[in-house]
């Protein structure tokens, strides 16, 4: 039985990566695998507002959601109005800008919100035939890639609208045939599994003990099972994805967290700030394995908005006042801290060896993830805001500034 059940998890995480490691898309929040990292190659590391500026299309709206590229195909959501209620989802042309299709949609409970993304902060995600948007809103749309409506949900008509200043972050993530959307607030917080096909719910588990979370869910193999970890108030769990049932807990996360735990050597990275701590944690086990599972901890340089990046043998992060750490990712132990300059809230990406880090300000800092130095490779300024994290597909590298969604690469 044992060997069957293995056999069933590694199927499962098999068709969860197929769905997301395509190094040539960008499928959803932070990418293949929501890890920050591609395999692309082939990506300009030098632009200017004109420099390798490929094109450059107007956004409605406001929104921090990343650009998600599949094939010819990079989708953007928005809000907009009083109460940031009219919701958009976008399709642009990858190789020429082109919009291709544009929904217009309302709101069901539009709240309280952050002034740079509206309800558009949490990101879309796609399997290559469905295209799914969840909103600050409470809302819940499934298209198909040509813009079809499929389906809809209003969670917030069912369990209550969000409660919280900055309304719904956290971006949803498929595994199998599940949609899992993370929903911690200060009313009844919950994690919820929707039906691809129909939107009808698997699975709903409530949180009773979170009060507060921005944090996007993270999937994890462990052993001869997947495991579904969250974010939230003081805490990190891991849930069974196929069930919801809770399996373990971690405490010591900072009260209000918002970066997205990143997986690699077998280990789960965590940070939650600004004055929390960094974690490194085995997942597995079962109850509370704070004192079991923890392997380093590190409370310098942690951050608010930003998630960190793995990029080898090493973990970087930029906080949102613009200082810069690499630490050792088995010892925690600090390698390098440099002053990047102005404020962050976009997370870093990488490819092709590099590291890319914008600010606020729209400038990216370049940097060589292949030597264990600070070694900076180029400042790029696209000489717009920047809030929303960038994605990469393709050869080409996409910003959703402020006003505008552009797209760089070598011409």
């Amino acid at each position: 039985m044992r060997s069957l059940r293995i056999v069933a998890v590694f199927c499962g995480l098999i068709c969860f990566l197929s769905a997301t490691s395509n190094g040539d898309n960008w499928p959803g929040w932070r990418g293949p695998n929501r890890n920050g990292v591609t395999s692309d190659a082939g990506v300009p590391t030098t632009w200017s507002a004109t420099e390798n500026v490929l094109w450059k299309m107007p956004l409605p709206g406001i929104g921090t959601s990343n650009p998600v590229v599949w094939g010819d195909k990079v989708f953007v959501t928005a809000s907009e109005g009083r109460d940031q209620g009219e919701l958009h989802v976008i399709c642009f042309d990858r190789n020429s800008g082109r919009e291709r299709w544009h929904q217009r949609l309302w709101g069901t409970a539009p709240t309280l919100f952050y002034g740079r993304s509206g309800m558009a902060s949490p990101s879309p995600v796609t399997d290559g035939q469905r295209l799914f948007a969840f909103f600050g809103t409470g809302d819940v749309f499934c298209f198909d890639l040509d813009g079809g409506l499929l389906w809809q949900r209003a969670i917030a008509d069912e369990y209550g609208p969000f409660e919280n200043r900055f309304a719904a972050a956290s971006s949803p993530l498929l595994f199998e045939d599940k949609l899992i959307v993370q929903c911690d607030h200060y009313g009844a917080s919950y994690v919820i599994a929707l039906d691809q096909q129909t939107g009808a719910n698997r699975w709903k588990s409530d949180r009773p003990e979170v009060w507060l979370s921005w944090s996007s869910p993270q999937l994890v193999p462990s052993g001869d099972r997947v495991e579904l970890v969250l974010s939230g108030s003081e805490k990190l769990d891991g849930y069974d994805p196929r069930t919801g049932s809770r399996l373990w807990t971690v405490r010591g996360l900072a009260r209000e967290c918002v970066p997205t735990p990143v997986v690699g050597h077998g280990m789960l990275f965590v940070v939650s700030g600004p004055n929390g701590t960094h974690f490194a944690i085995k997942p597995g086990g079962s109850g509370d394995i704070t004192d079991s599972h923890v392997v380093w901890k590190n409370d310098k340089g942690t951050s608010f908005v930003p998630s960190a990046i793995l990029v080898g043998e090493r973990y970087y992060l930029a906080d949102d006042k613009g200082i810069g750490s690499c630490l050792d990712a088995h010892t925690g132990k600090l390698i390098w801290k440099r002053r990047f300059g102005d404020k962050f809230t976009a997370s870093p990406v990488s490819a092709d060896g590099k590291l890319f880090f914008t600010n606020e300000a729209g400038s990216t800092l370049v940097l060589d993830a292949t030597q264990a130095s600070y070694e900076e490779v180029a400042r790029n300024d696209i000489g717009e805001e920047v809030y929303a994290s960038p994605a990469i597909s393709q050869g080409k590298f996409f910003v959703r500034t402020a006003k505008n969604l552009v797209c760089v690469g070598i011409k």
